[in-house]
């Protein structure tokens, strides 16, 4: 799968229905260069046929679980209101609360990791787990 085209969001959103959140670690890299695609394209502003892509790929990269997708994730995060406001921050913990939030203070994105301690002031696992069944079932059906 590594050798797709994927400047195009169309292709994107096939790549994202093709990867099941089980599946999305053995396509971590692919994962973070569509991310990477999709904030370009969200940050560009044209036609938005496929603004959830963004949603879908920064869901998989949750289930991915490093804490380094999390700095791309930040940047999603604050690209413009639009994004930001339908950008869930659970997307973000995927590697848990405060294993990502030490992580964030080690690379000096302060305000990241202070963001995620107020959303998660009591590093509810299980409330993350019943907002991740919710978006597999937005994204992949019931």
């Amino acid at each position: 799968m590594t050798d797709l085209d994927i400047r195009s969001p169309s292709m994107r959103e096939n790549v994202l229905r093709s990867i099941s959140p089980e599946d999305a670690k053995q396509h971590q890299l692919l994962l973070r260069k569509m991310f990477r695609e999709e904030i370009a394209y969200r940050e560009r502003d044209e036609d938005q046929e496929y603004f959830e892509n963004v949603y879908w790929c920064a869901y998989l990269l949750f289930h991915v679980g490093d804490p380094a997708d999390v700095e791309l994730m930040w940047i999603a995060k604050n690209l413009n209101m639009d994004v930001g406001c339908g950008f869930d921050v659970e997307n973000m913990v995927g590697a848990g609360v405060e294993q990502t939030i030490e992580y964030l203070r080690q690379k000096d994105l302060d305000a990241a990791a202070d963001y995620l301690a107020e959303c998660f002031p009591d590093h509810s696992q299980q409330a993350i787990e019943v907002w991740s069944r919710a978006r597999q079932g937005y994204f992949y059906g019931a």
